[in-house]
């Protein structure tokens, strides 16, 4: 159940090179594919293009789902699904080093299930702004984390930490808004065949992560 919005978020080059822009975009209801996050970096390397002609260091988008209901809550143990999809002028920036919520200077780790390398399309818009480096990456999140007022950020291999990619708190659906201890117990694991279930469900055209196979 995607029920939030989705933001994407450059980091200029040049003068404005620390400078961070996140833009609202309306919630999904359909399956999101790779194609779309594709296109999502896409209109987000064209808006950077008319503001920085110069480029961006890099580039995100973001895009996480909450349990469909109470049993899916439950079973993926008070976890949120969250797709991370970043591009970069350079690849010893990747993988991502971590990720994570930033809550009033405490941060809670994200459980990354996988990550997957690919190449930004040659002549691409992406390509030219963005950067040629593109990383996908799965990750689980604890419901109570990610409905805190905070940031959820990234720290990648070299140079960059604390690289907001969404501004929260999410919006939650009811069920999991009215649990009264939305964080995960100690050690709490995710059923895998419900994850998996999820992920097809919600994504499309990703590879899946070696654990669901």
């Amino acid at each position: 159940m995607r029920v939030d919005l989705i933001w994407m978020l450059t980091a200029f080059l040049a003068t404005a090179a620390h400078a961070q822009t996140l833009t609202q975009r309306p919630a999904a209801q359909n399956p999101v594919t790779s194609v779309e996050m594709t296109e999502r970096l896409e209109k987000s390397a064209l808006r950077t293009a008319k503001s920085n002609p110069k480029g961006a260091a890099r580039g995100a988008s973001v895009d996480f789902s909450w349990p469909a209901d109470a049993e899916e809550y439950r079973k993926l143990a008070k976890h949120v699904l969250v797709l991370v999809s970043v591009v970069t002028q350079d690849a010893a920036e990747l993988p991502l080093r971590r990720v994570y919520v930033d809550s009033n200077g405490k941060q809670t780790q994200l459980k990354k299930l996988s990550s997957q390398r690919s190449s930004v399309a040659d002549g691409s818009v992406t390509f030219s702004v963005l950067g040629p480096y593109r990383e996908d990456g799965f990750y689980l999140a604890p419901a109570g984390a990610m409905m805190a007022e905070g940031h959820l950020q990234a720290d990648f291999a070299v140079r960059r930490v604390g690289f907001n990619l969404y501004k929260l708190p999410g919006t939650p659906p009811d069920f999991i808004r009215d649990d009264s201890d939305p964080m995960p117990a100690k050690d709490a694991k995710a059923e895998i065949p419900a994850l998996k279930a999820m992920l097809q469900r919600e994504y499309r055209g990703f590879e899946l992560p070696a654990s669901l196979r």
